[in-house]
């Protein structure tokens, strides 16, 4: 496995490379940190501009890299490089491919409250460009030096879509000897004006669907051919933070959701109830596209 870590001068720089270091420590695979840089108009000017320019972001560079360093510090084995593009989604996606990346690790935004995750722009377009996964580490997040990976949880729907989200999740749990647990949602969100049928009505079909659920983890859990720990849990509330903290979560706990379907130019796209689920999660988190394989390669 190999993480691209994107990283910057900010706190957010410093939260996906936590998270980086974790996933990584785990099995001790490749971690790259990359600082993506503008680009410099590539010609002199009269007044040599070009060149302070370029000299002024080789200096941020080396100053932005120097603190990644020192915060690594001995605990692994990490490439720090550079790679200059106007455009960051566009110049992380690149360098993940120049260098086989297997998933694209990101911070949150500034904006989002402690232990949430908040998409930014470059998340946004992100999502929205990539083929690989990527993994989302909330704010304030900061792994401790023991740290590693310690369970999956798959966020589960009874759709063909979340049964590739699944099999994606068996493979990670395989690769890093971590147990998986399938989990589904049941949010009995009391709006203020409910449908017709009144809000009695509408918790019978929440218990209906719920019922479901457990059918159809069952049902899955009984196809699956697995050597590692799988279990299942329905995660129930009166709104979506309820609901995913009544499941419980580990320390070095992962959530992974799958993305929806919006077609072919949008490889990783969220879905209403995958959006929610992730500002939501208090723990970091891997989005699958829907076009995402799991490469086991040393």
């Amino acid at each position: 496995m190999k993480y691209l870590v994107a990283y910057s001068a900010d706190r957010g720089g410093q939260e996906a490379l936590s998270l980086g270091m974790m996933l990584s420590k785990r099995d001790k695979a490749k971690l790259v940190v990359c600082l993506i840089l503008p680009k410099t108009w590539g010609y002199p000017s009269m007044a040599n501009v070009d060149a302070e320019y370029a000299a002024f972001l080789d200096k941020h560079a080396q100053k932005t890299l120097d603190k990644a360093k020192a915060y690594v510090g001995d605990q692994l084995p990490v490439q720090f490089i550079t790679r200059n593009n106007n455009s960051a989604e566009e110049g992380l996606i690149a360098t993940a491919e120049e260098l086989g990346a297997d998933i694209i690790v990101l911070g949150s935004s500034r904006s989002a409250a402690s232990g949430k995750f908040l998409e930014g722009s470059v998340t946004r377009h992100l999502l929205h460009l990539s083929k690989l996964p990527v993994a989302l580490a909330p704010r304030g997040f900061e792994a401790g030096p023991k740290t590693v990976l310690t369970r999956l949880t798959c966020a589960f729907a009874a759709t063909r879509k979340s049964r590739a989200t699944v099999e994606y999740c068996l493979k990670f749990a395989r690769k890093y000897q971590v147990p998986l647990r399938l989990s589904t949602f049941v949010v009995r969100d009391k709006q203020m004006y409910p449908t017709g049928a009144g809000y009695q009505v509408e918790n019978l079909v929440a218990n209906q669907w719920k019922s479901q659920a457990t059918t159809a983890q069952k049902a899955l859990l009984g196809d699956l051919q697995s050597d590692v720990p799988v279990k299942t849990q329905i995660g129930d509330g009166a709104n979506w933070k309820e609901a995913l903290s009544s499941i419980g979560w580990k320390p070095g706990e992962m959530l992974v959701i799958g993305s929806g379907r919006i077609g072919p130019l949008a490889q990783v796209f969220l879905g209403s109830n995958g959006s929610r689920i992730i500002r939501n999660a208090p723990v970091p988190m891997i989005i699958v596209p829907r076009t995402a394989e799991f490469h086991d390669e040393e």
